[in-house]
């Protein structure tokens, strides 16, 4: 069963239904080194305010609602690549060997899953710097499983003379030279007829004021009114209140916590976002991911958002400009507000692949965010067998090795955890209050166990939810009820402040929530 987040969603609402939603194999790429928390660990404040949670999935990634870990180690995993990778790759005379640009995503309404990409058009007929060679169309493609896509003949628009192709945007829109990085569906639009919305870069107007950042709506993501103007310039006009100088390489997230629109975007050597009420007024840009000492140019890539619970997480591409080890990968991001991002790991979330693999040098973000197929997440990346420029060698990009879009899948909630061995682990969470009542763990205790109990103000166990009052845990599951001896779940705590502790003995848990 299928089923796509709205914009007053979070994309692990309902984990018990084990549904598709829309958030973004071979071999596990293994895991981050797992560092040994020391006793009294405690991180960073988030509030002095005890709050009160929803049955939003409390994730481990950043740890800001963990208040002391006792001999665990904070694993972060990465994702397993598909066996078919890339599973969309050139296939029509109009779609490129060398890799591309887009977006996946899953349509609830049509059950299918969606994606829109690069291909291209006619000759640009120009040669010099900053220009390509060809002109850039929109292609369309579907998917009962997200694996294996077919190609409609829509008629909109002709390449090479034909209009029996499954081109959206074709290559006469700003001369062919924009390319559309994000395509979402707005649940939440009351117009029909924008129910679609995408960004974009053009490059058309190189040296001229409408080179830039643009957007486009449509109503079946089929066939697309553009902006007018750049809604963030490569090159300001003087004296005016244009936004920029802004870059390529952007994305869009729709973010329903905060009910509104966010464009993340190139400010060399940061990223920088931009947010709407409308989708027509944007804020000036600011900087959201600031690059770190050393870090020039654009080794921040490109990066983009989504919402996971009641926080956000962002995928980053990482371009390493070591011109001995010249590797784009894909790194995990973290933020609670969805303006300043963090970098929990510097580990690869997607790294490259080794000789002969499709992802031998680099791995980039798409637009879309993951999608949830039964127990995994589903996360569509750009693959290409060659270094970015410029530290090309003989895997020089011109000489058109394949590449494409490809998928990475990952445990639900699995993008961090916390464990212990035999000797035993605990960790604590700050106080909060809720107004659910049953407690459901994302664990892996099949061979161990998880014992929870939960803690009043003061940090004594409550009676009758002590750990010796706990049922133990030993399931591998994404979605476990935890229950006592006497009482089959939390309602009684209701209302009241209480820490969990958490007990883990040859175990691990990757979330926990209240439902």
């Amino acid at each position: 069963m299928l089923k796509l987040l709205g914009r007053g969603a979070t994309l692990c609402d309902d984990l018990s239904r084990r549904e598709v939603l829309r958030a973004g194999g071979m071999s596990l790429f293994g895991l981050a080194m797992p560092g040994l928390l020391s006793r009294n660990t405690v991180p960073a404040a988030e509030s002095t305010d005890v709050p009160q949670l929803g049955d939003a999935t409390q994730l481990f990634v950043d740890l800001r609602r963990v208040e002391k870990l006792d001999n665990v180690k904070h694993v972060f995993h990465a994702a397993q690549k598909h066996s078919a990778n890339p599973v969309l790759r050139k296939q029509k005379a109009w779609e490129p060997l060398y890799g591309t640009w887009g977006t996946v995503l899953f349509d609830a309404d049509e059950k299918i899953f969606k994606a829109w990409y690069g291909g291209y058009g006619r000759p640009t007929g120009i040669d010099k710097p900053g220009w390509q060679k060809d002109r850039h169309v929109l292609c369309y493609a579907t998917s009962q499983d997200g694996v294996v896509w077919d190609r409609p003949e829509l008629g909109l628009h002709a390449v090479a003379g034909s209009t029996k192709n499954n081109v959206v945007v074709g290559d006469e829109h700003h001369e062919g030279m924009a390319h559309w990085e994000t395509v979402l569906k707005d649940s939440a639009e009351s117009d029909p007829q924008r129910r679609y919305k995408a960004i974009s870069w053009s490059s058309y107007d190189w040296d001229g004021p409408r080179s830039g950042i643009y957007t486009m709506t449509s109503p079946d993501g089929l066939r697309w009114t553009h902006t007018p103007e750049p809604i963030f310039r490569f090159h300001p006009r003087p004296g005016t209140k244009d936004y920029g100088p802004v870059g390529d390489a952007q994305s869009l997230m729709i973010d329903p916590l905060r009910r509104r629109y966010v464009a993340y975007l190139r400010t060399l050597p940061h990223r920088a976002m931009s947010e709407s009420s409308d989708f027509v007024h944007w804020t000036p840009p600011k900087t959201c991911l600031p690059a770190q000492p050393g870090e020039s140019s654009n080794m921040v890539y490109q990066h983009m958002g989504f919402v996971y619970g009641d926080q956000y997480l962002g995928l980053l591409t990482y371009f390493n400009r070591d011109p001995k080890d010249a590797l784009c990968t894909v790194r995990l991001l973290s933020s609670r507000d969805g303006d300043q991002w963090e970098r929990p790991t510097d580990e690869p979330f997607i790294g490259v692949s080794d000789i002969g693999e499709p992802d031998r040098f680099l791995n980039m973000v798409t637009g879309g965010p993951p999608t949830r197929v039964g127990d995994k997440l589903y996360i569509y990346y750009r693959t290409l067998a060659v270094r970015h420029g410029p530290f090309e060698g003989k895997d020089d990009p011109a000489r058109q090795y394949p590449g494409g879009l490809s998928l990475a899948t990952l445990r639900v909630d699995g993008f961090a955890s916390l464990g212990a061995s035999y000797d035993g682990g605990i960790v604590t969470t700050k106080p909060f209050r809720f107004t659910r009542k049953s407690l459901r763990v994302n664990v892996k205790s099949d061979f161990g166990k998880l014992t929870v109990e939960a803690l009043d103000e003061q940090r004594t166990p409550i009676a009758g939810f002590t750990q010796t009052d706990c049922v133990p845990v030993r399931v591998d599951s994404i979605d476990q009820a935890v229950s006592w001896k006497e009482q089959p779940d939390l309602r009684l705590l209701a209302g009241r402040v209480i820490r969990l502790r958490f007990h883990l003995e040859n175990a691990r848990i990757y979330s926990y929530r209240i439902v």
